[in-house]
Protein backbone atom coordinates (compact mmCIF):
# COMPACT_ATOMS: atom_id res chain seq x y z
CA UNK A 1 0.00 0.00 0.00
CA UNK A 2 1.67 3.55 -1.25
CA UNK A 3 1.68 5.81 1.60
CA UNK A 4 0.08 9.12 2.12
CA UNK A 5 0.61 11.48 5.30
CA UNK A 6 -2.09 12.35 7.83
CA UNK A 7 -1.47 16.07 8.15
CA UNK A 8 -1.97 18.05 11.69
CA UNK A 9 -4.43 20.02 9.94
CA UNK A 10 -6.63 16.37 8.64
CA UNK A 11 -5.85 15.16 12.19
CA UNK A 12 -6.99 17.89 14.14
CA UNK A 13 -10.33 18.39 12.00
CA UNK A 14 -11.24 14.93 12.15
CA UNK A 15 -11.14 15.15 15.53
CA UNK A 16 -13.08 18.17 15.55
CA UNK A 17 -15.28 17.19 12.97
CA UNK A 18 -15.91 13.54 13.28
CA UNK A 19 -15.31 13.29 9.16
CA UNK A 20 -12.96 14.36 6.60
CA UNK A 21 -13.23 14.88 3.05
CA UNK A 22 -10.53 13.16 0.79
CA UNK A 23 -10.42 14.94 -2.79
CA UNK A 24 -10.12 13.32 -5.27
CA UNK A 25 -9.76 9.77 -4.06
CA UNK A 26 -10.57 7.89 -7.07
CA UNK A 27 -9.06 8.61 -10.83
CA UNK A 28 -11.62 8.91 -13.47
CA UNK A 29 -10.55 5.20 -14.78
CA UNK A 30 -11.24 3.94 -11.36
CA UNK A 31 -15.23 5.55 -10.95
CA UNK A 32 -15.78 4.61 -14.67
CA UNK A 33 -14.43 1.23 -13.95
CA UNK A 34 -16.53 0.83 -10.24
CA UNK A 35 -19.36 2.29 -12.03
CA UNK A 36 -19.58 -0.45 -14.49
CA UNK A 37 -19.02 -3.45 -11.70
CA UNK A 38 -21.76 -1.48 -9.33
CA UNK A 39 -24.43 -1.36 -12.02
CA UNK A 40 -24.45 -4.30 -13.46
CA UNK A 41 -25.18 -5.43 -8.92
CA UNK A 42 -27.44 -2.82 -9.01
CA UNK A 43 -29.18 -4.03 -12.44
CA UNK A 44 -32.48 -5.12 -11.00
CA UNK A 45 -32.84 -2.22 -8.17
CA UNK A 46 -32.39 0.32 -11.33
CA UNK A 47 -34.84 -1.75 -13.70
CA UNK A 48 -37.45 -1.67 -11.51
CA UNK A 49 -40.61 0.72 -12.04
CA UNK A 50 -40.45 4.34 -10.73
CA UNK A 51 -42.07 4.53 -7.53
CA UNK A 52 -41.14 8.59 -7.25
CA UNK A 53 -43.82 9.32 -4.20
CA UNK A 54 -41.92 6.59 -1.83
CA UNK A 55 -38.88 7.66 -0.96
CA UNK A 56 -37.67 4.46 1.13
CA UNK A 57 -38.65 2.36 -1.70
CA UNK A 58 -35.90 4.18 -3.90
CA UNK A 59 -32.54 3.04 -2.21
CA UNK A 60 -30.37 0.28 -2.66
CA UNK A 61 -28.23 -1.17 0.65
CA UNK A 62 -26.30 -4.13 -0.73
CA UNK A 63 -24.04 -5.26 1.28
CA UNK A 64 -22.66 -8.83 0.35
CA UNK A 65 -20.81 -9.91 -2.59
CA UNK A 66 -18.64 -6.47 -3.22
CA UNK A 67 -14.94 -7.94 -3.09
CA UNK A 68 -15.03 -10.29 -6.22
CA UNK A 69 -13.67 -7.82 -8.48
CA UNK A 70 -9.85 -6.98 -8.74
CA UNK A 71 -11.35 -3.46 -9.17
CA UNK A 72 -12.73 -3.42 -5.35
CA UNK A 73 -9.99 -5.45 -3.92
CA UNK A 74 -7.67 -2.46 -5.49
CA UNK A 75 -10.21 -0.17 -3.21
CA UNK A 76 -9.24 -1.83 0.55
CA UNK A 77 -6.07 -0.55 0.09
CA UNK A 78 -6.57 3.00 -1.29
CA UNK A 79 -3.95 5.40 -1.45
CA UNK A 80 -5.62 8.07 -0.70
CA UNK A 81 -7.75 6.97 1.92
CA UNK A 82 -6.83 3.88 3.48
CA UNK A 83 -3.37 5.36 4.81
CA UNK A 84 -5.05 7.99 6.73
CA UNK A 85 -7.43 5.34 8.23
CA UNK A 86 -4.59 3.59 9.53
CA UNK A 87 -2.88 6.85 10.77
CA UNK A 88 -6.44 7.76 12.90
CA UNK A 89 -7.06 4.17 14.52
CA UNK A 90 -3.15 2.02 14.27
CA UNK A 91 -2.00 -0.79 12.37
CA UNK A 92 -4.06 -2.77 14.33
CA UNK A 93 -7.47 -2.73 11.74
CA UNK A 94 -8.73 -4.79 9.57
CA UNK A 95 -11.57 -4.53 6.60
CA UNK A 96 -14.98 -4.07 9.21
CA UNK A 97 -17.73 -3.72 5.98
CA UNK A 98 -18.89 -3.27 2.50
CA UNK A 99 -22.10 -1.02 1.37
CA UNK A 100 -22.86 -0.11 -2.25
CA UNK A 101 -25.81 2.49 -2.29
CA UNK A 102 -28.17 3.34 -4.72
CA UNK A 103 -30.76 6.25 -4.31
CA UNK A 104 -33.19 6.47 -7.36
CA UNK A 105 -34.62 9.96 -7.83
CA UNK A 106 -37.87 10.54 -5.52
CA UNK A 107 -40.63 13.82 -5.96
CA UNK A 108 -38.91 16.84 -4.66
CA UNK A 109 -42.11 18.26 -3.55
CA UNK A 110 -42.50 15.39 -1.19
CA UNK A 111 -42.31 16.34 2.69
CA UNK A 112 -39.10 15.96 4.78
CA UNK A 113 -38.21 12.54 5.16
CA UNK A 114 -37.93 10.72 8.11
CA UNK A 115 -34.39 10.30 9.75
CA UNK A 116 -32.72 7.19 10.73
CA UNK A 117 -30.39 9.09 12.90
CA UNK A 118 -27.68 6.52 14.51
CA UNK A 119 -24.22 5.49 15.19
CA UNK A 120 -22.35 2.99 13.76
CA UNK A 121 -21.02 -0.55 15.14
CA UNK A 122 -23.97 -0.67 17.57
CA UNK A 123 -21.80 -0.24 20.48
CA UNK A 124 -23.84 2.40 22.21
CA UNK A 125 -26.57 -0.36 22.67
CA UNK A 126 -23.94 -2.18 25.19
CA UNK A 127 -21.35 0.43 26.41
CA UNK A 128 -24.01 3.47 26.60
CA UNK A 129 -23.52 7.17 24.75
CA UNK A 130 -20.92 7.77 27.50
CA UNK A 131 -17.41 8.29 26.56
CA UNK A 132 -17.84 5.87 23.67
CA UNK A 133 -14.23 5.13 22.06
CA UNK A 134 -13.47 5.54 18.41
CA UNK A 135 -13.26 1.86 17.48
CA UNK A 136 -14.18 2.16 13.19
CA UNK A 137 -13.74 4.45 10.39
CA UNK A 138 -16.04 4.15 7.56
CA UNK A 139 -14.60 5.40 3.88
CA UNK A 140 -17.30 6.63 1.48
CA UNK A 141 -16.51 6.66 -2.21
CA UNK A 142 -18.93 9.07 -4.38
CA UNK A 143 -19.60 7.55 -7.67
CA UNK A 144 -21.71 10.44 -8.99
CA UNK A 145 -21.84 13.89 -8.55
CA UNK A 146 -23.20 15.00 -5.27
CA UNK A 147 -23.41 19.49 -6.26
CA UNK A 148 -26.57 19.93 -5.00
CA UNK A 149 -28.64 19.70 -1.26
CA UNK A 150 -30.89 16.49 -1.24
CA UNK A 151 -29.13 14.85 -3.86
CA UNK A 152 -28.69 11.26 -1.77
CA UNK A 153 -25.72 11.99 0.59
CA UNK A 154 -25.38 10.82 3.93
CA UNK A 155 -26.01 13.95 6.28
CA UNK A 156 -23.49 14.34 9.33
CA UNK A 157 -23.85 15.95 11.99
CA UNK A 158 -21.04 18.13 12.50
CA UNK A 159 -19.14 17.26 16.30
CA UNK A 160 -21.96 14.92 17.18
CA UNK A 161 -18.92 12.05 17.70
CA UNK A 162 -18.04 13.67 21.49
CA UNK A 163 -22.14 13.59 22.84
CA UNK A 164 -22.29 11.63 25.81
CA UNK A 165 -26.07 11.10 25.33
CA UNK A 166 -28.83 10.43 22.39
CA UNK A 167 -29.92 13.22 19.75
CA UNK A 168 -32.36 16.14 20.99
CA UNK A 169 -34.58 16.25 18.50
CA UNK A 170 -38.06 18.78 18.44
CA UNK A 171 -41.41 16.89 18.59
CA UNK A 172 -42.27 17.15 15.27
CA UNK A 173 -39.26 17.62 13.41
CA UNK A 174 -36.52 15.37 11.84
CA UNK A 175 -33.09 16.55 12.28
CA UNK A 176 -31.19 17.52 15.77
CA UNK A 177 -31.40 20.93 17.59
CA UNK A 178 -28.37 22.80 18.35
CA UNK A 179 -25.90 20.74 15.60
CA UNK A 180 -25.07 21.87 12.60
CA UNK A 181 -26.25 19.21 9.70
CA UNK A 182 -23.92 18.80 6.95
CA UNK A 183 -24.74 18.01 3.32
CA UNK A 184 -21.29 17.35 1.68
CA UNK A 185 -21.26 18.85 -1.47
CA UNK A 186 -18.63 16.44 -4.03
CA UNK A 187 -17.49 15.19 -7.00
CA UNK A 188 -18.03 12.45 -8.43
CA UNK A 189 -14.17 10.58 -6.99
CA UNK A 190 -14.25 12.08 -4.17
CA UNK A 191 -14.44 10.05 -0.58
CA UNK A 192 -15.06 11.66 2.67
CA UNK A 193 -13.96 9.33 5.73
CA UNK A 194 -16.47 9.37 9.17
CA UNK A 195 -15.82 8.34 12.91
CA UNK A 196 -17.91 5.41 14.23
CA UNK A 197 -19.30 7.88 16.52
CA UNK A 198 -20.61 10.59 14.76
CA UNK A 199 -24.40 10.48 14.25
CA UNK A 200 -25.49 9.99 10.57
CA UNK A 201 -28.91 9.10 8.43
CA UNK A 202 -29.22 8.48 5.14
CA UNK A 203 -31.21 10.77 3.04
CA UNK A 204 -33.42 11.06 0.42
CA UNK A 205 -32.18 11.72 -2.97
CA UNK A 206 -34.26 14.83 -4.60
CA UNK A 207 -31.99 15.07 -8.10
CA UNK A 208 -32.78 14.05 -11.11
CA UNK A 209 -30.07 11.40 -11.27
CA UNK A 210 -29.27 7.96 -9.42
CA UNK A 211 -27.09 8.75 -6.71
CA UNK A 212 -24.12 6.19 -6.16
CA UNK A 213 -21.68 5.57 -3.05
CA UNK A 214 -19.35 2.86 -2.35
CA UNK A 215 -18.42 2.69 1.46
CA UNK A 216 -16.12 0.25 3.47
CA UNK A 217 -15.87 0.51 7.09
CA UNK A 218 -12.40 -0.23 8.88
CA UNK A 219 -12.23 -1.15 12.65
CA UNK A 220 -9.81 -2.73 15.54
CA UNK A 221 -9.10 -6.58 14.53
CA UNK A 222 -10.77 -7.19 18.01
CA UNK A 223 -14.23 -6.06 16.55
CA UNK A 224 -15.94 -8.71 14.34
CA UNK A 225 -16.18 -8.92 10.76
CA UNK A 226 -20.06 -7.87 9.66
CA UNK A 227 -21.13 -11.70 8.85
CA UNK A 228 -20.73 -11.44 5.23
CA UNK A 229 -17.31 -10.93 5.23
CA UNK A 230 -16.15 -13.55 7.57
CA UNK A 231 -14.94 -16.47 4.99
CA UNK A 232 -11.95 -16.82 5.19
CA UNK A 233 -10.24 -18.99 1.87
CA UNK A 234 -6.71 -19.35 2.86
CA UNK A 235 -6.36 -19.89 -0.64
CA UNK A 236 -7.46 -16.71 -2.18
CA UNK A 237 -6.21 -14.98 0.68
CA UNK A 238 -2.45 -16.25 0.45
CA UNK A 239 -3.02 -15.09 -3.70
CA UNK A 240 -2.88 -10.95 -2.31
CA UNK A 241 -0.16 -8.90 -1.00
CA UNK A 242 0.20 -8.95 2.82
CA UNK A 243 -1.80 -5.51 3.63
CA UNK A 244 -4.86 -6.72 2.15
CA UNK A 245 -4.39 -9.92 3.79
CA UNK A 246 -4.23 -8.65 7.16
CA UNK A 247 -7.46 -6.21 6.17
CA UNK A 248 -9.50 -9.21 4.58
CA UNK A 249 -9.22 -11.26 7.89
CA UNK A 250 -6.19 -12.87 7.19
CA UNK A 251 -5.07 -13.19 10.63
CA UNK A 252 -7.37 -15.42 12.46
CA UNK A 253 -6.55 -15.08 15.71
CA UNK A 254 -6.27 -11.23 16.89
CA UNK A 255 -3.57 -12.10 19.22
CA UNK A 256 -1.02 -12.49 16.26
CA UNK A 257 0.57 -9.05 15.58
CA UNK A 258 -0.77 -7.28 12.94
CA UNK A 259 2.97 -7.77 11.09
CA UNK A 260 1.72 -6.43 8.06
CA UNK A 261 0.43 -3.10 8.71
CA UNK A 262 2.96 -2.68 11.62
CA UNK A 263 5.53 -2.91 9.19
CA UNK A 264 3.81 -0.81 6.76
CA UNK A 265 3.69 1.77 9.64
CA UNK A 266 6.81 1.38 10.75
CA UNK A 267 8.90 1.95 7.55
CA UNK A 268 6.77 5.14 6.78
CA UNK A 269 7.53 5.93 10.56
CA UNK A 270 3.72 6.40 11.59
CA UNK A 271 3.74 3.45 13.76
CA UNK A 272 2.32 4.60 17.32
CA UNK A 273 3.84 4.43 20.82
CA UNK A 274 3.71 1.10 22.54
CA UNK A 275 1.40 1.11 25.14
CA UNK A 276 3.08 -0.14 28.17
CA UNK A 277 1.19 -2.98 30.68
CA UNK A 278 3.17 -1.53 33.92
CA UNK A 279 5.42 1.05 34.60
CA UNK A 280 7.81 1.15 37.36
CA UNK A 281 8.22 3.63 39.97
CA UNK A 282 11.07 5.47 42.14
CA UNK A 283 10.99 4.45 45.45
Amino acid sequence: MDFSQLTTQQRKAFDCDGFLVVANALSKQQVSALTEITDNKARAFLDKHDVPLRAEYNQLDLRPGLLKYPETIELITNASTVPLVTQLLSPNIHLHSTALIYKRPSDPNLPPMRRGWHRDIRIPRDLGHKNLPRVGIKVCYCLTDFHEKNSGLTLLARGSQELNGPLVIPKGAIDPQGLEICDLKLNAGDAFLFDNRIYHTASPNRSTRVSKVLMFGYAYRWMKQEVYLDNRDQKRLRSFDPVTRQLLGGYTDIDTPAWALQTWAKKNKVDPEPVPWHIETQE
